[in-house]
């Protein structure tokens, strides 16, 4: 019995360290797997566990969810860094492309503008970079000082008057403040009227404001769409010059070396404001075509070429009125003036003849006005053209001295032209004297 009591004993002994040995290994593996979780990880494992109880199914899409979360921030955030960078980077390429512009003077518009340093101006290099800003010269004053300390400027910029071009570089401006030698760069100009276009571009070339040429040319290519009047003026393929009439006689000052369109818009400029609205609103009111800008001004070049003073415009004006409102008995207005200009202004500057061209001109052989003007008139010819004399006179002749008959009938006409002709004969007579002294 004894020996049976020690093995019962033996046995329930090794029973007992089993199980402890049993739950001790698994307090072991419990704490394990809590060092290989969070608690919220913990969490999730009880839901899943109870989820297995319930369904009998694990389902690991709790945890999948939170990483793939974390994943589209982490992207997020690597967008967001990559847009600054290449905003920084798209700012930093427009900065340096927008500078490396102003300093050579790339894609700028070519453009005069009168600078005035004075002696405070010109001693700062700061002041003077404000100067230039503010005229329009450059656009980036922080660099241009930069780059005149680097070039070592400082100090070396005259106190005057410049005249300076925007489409210049930093070098070419700088050497211009600082060795420009010339008292002044603007000449005063003045233009008579009745000059014609081609006498206009050869005065700007003799002043050293531009070529005749490139005045020529800006003329008839440049884009001048922004004037009114512009819109007017016939686009005629027998038409000569588009815009001869138009290029207002007045004085000016210019630049020297000065752009040809910038030169035509001064001239435009003037003719706009002096062909006002209330001049514009006459014109409309007048007949036989006249209400056209076009052939106002066309009536006004004859007007100027064929009379020098007001009165005597008005008069002139009168008879080309009177034979514009009696076209049946008197179709052609018979201007020398415009024969003139078809020997002096358009025969020497063609290739070859086009007769077409001549007799559109002529007024001997179209019938009421030219195909355009024949010269540059003043306001006296233009407010003539509007505001012509009551008269019943169809025909007109001046001599040499200045005297105008005007005639009714042709009768009365040719009775002037003996007239007209007899002074002028004594005229040369006078002149053969005095040159011969006998």
């Amino acid at each position: 019995m004894r020996n049976e009591k020690d093995r019962q004993e033996k046995y329930l002994n090794y029973f007992d360290q089993n199980q402890q040995n049993s739950q001790r290994n698994q307090s072991r593996r419990q704490q394990e797997q809590t060092q290989w979780f969070s608690p919220e990880d913990d969490e999730d494992m009880k839901l899943a566990d109870d989820s297995f109880d319930e369904e009998d199914d694990f389902d690991p899409a709790p945890p999948r969810k939170r990483r793939r979360q974390s994943k589209l921030s982490r992207f997020a955030q690597s967008f967001v860094l990559i847009c600054v960078f290449v905003g920084v980077a798209v700012f930093l390429a427009y900065f340096a492309l927008v500078t490396a512009s102003d300093l050579l003077g790339l894609g700028q518009t070519d453009q005069q503008i009168e600078v005035t340093l004075t002696e405070e101006d010109a001693a700062s290099l700061s002041r003077t970079a404000d100067v230039l800003e503010q005229n329009g010269v450059i656009s980036s004053k922080l660099v241009f000082e930069l780059y005149a300390r680097l070039k070592d400027m400082e100090g070396t910029f005259q106190a005057k008057t410049f005249v300076l071009n925007n489409k210049w570089g930093y070098d070419q401006i700088m050497n211009h403040l600082a060795y420009d030698s010339e008292e002044s760069d603007i000449v005063t100009v003045t233009f008579r009227e009745g000059m014609t276009q081609q006498q206009i571009g050869e005065l700007l070339e003799e002043n050293n404001v531009c070529t005749a040429e490139d005045f020529y040319d800006a003329l008839e290519n440049g884009d001048y769409s922004d004037y009114n009047f512009a819109g007017l003026v016939p686009d005629e393929d027998l038409r000569f010059r588009k815009y001869e009439g138009y290029i207002f006689p007045d004085t000016y000052e210019f630049y020297t070396n000065m752009n040809a369109e910038e030169v035509v818009r001064r001239f435009f400029d003037n003719f706009d404001t002096k062909v006002d609205s209330e001049v514009m609103q006459r014109i409309r009111n007048l007949s036989n075509g006249l209400g056209e800008l076009d052939n106002l001004i066309t009536l006004a070049s004859i007007i100027q070429r064929e009379a020098t003073d007001l009165e005597n415009m008005r008069m002139v004006s009168s008879v080309f009125h009177n034979r514009l409102n009696n076209s049946s008995t008197y179709p052609y207005l018979q201007s020398d003036a415009t024969t003139n200009y078809i020997q002096d202004d358009i025969r020497p500057f063609m290739t070859e003849d086009n007769q077409e061209m001549y007799d559109a001109y002529d007024t001997t052989k179209v019938v009421g006005l030219p195909v355009g003007p024949i010269c540059n008139p003043g306001m006296d010819a233009i407010e003539a053209a509007i505001d012509p004399a009551e008269t019943d006179y169809y025909y007109f002749v001046s001599d040499d001295a200045g005297n105008y008959y005007f005639a009714t009938t042709l009768e009365e006409h040719e009775a002037n032209i003996r007239t007209a002709n007899q002074v002028n004969a004594q005229l040369e007579q006078s002149a053969a004297v005095e040159e011969t002294g006998e």
